[in-house]
């Protein structure tokens, strides 16, 4: 068991070196998060823009 605290003391800076991690877990999480959010509303404009558009999709030479 000693061995575990020793581990997650890491010599007495375990504080700072566990709420970096933390910390940038969070980070990460939270950009995650905003991806999905942001790719939701930007496929919900999409469909939305397409619906007004008839729908039918377009070549890639700009006629219809």
């Amino acid at each position: 068991m000693n061995g575990f605290e020793e581990y997650f003391a890491m010599g007495g800076d375990g504080r700072f070196i566990w709420s970096a991690y933390a910390v940038a877990a969070l980070v990460l999480i939270g950009l995650a998060v905003a991806s999905v959010w942001s790719y939701r509303a930007r496929r919900s404009e999409f469909n939305v823009l397409q619906e007004l558009d008839g729908g039918a999709p377009r070549s890639d030479d700009g006629n219809p």
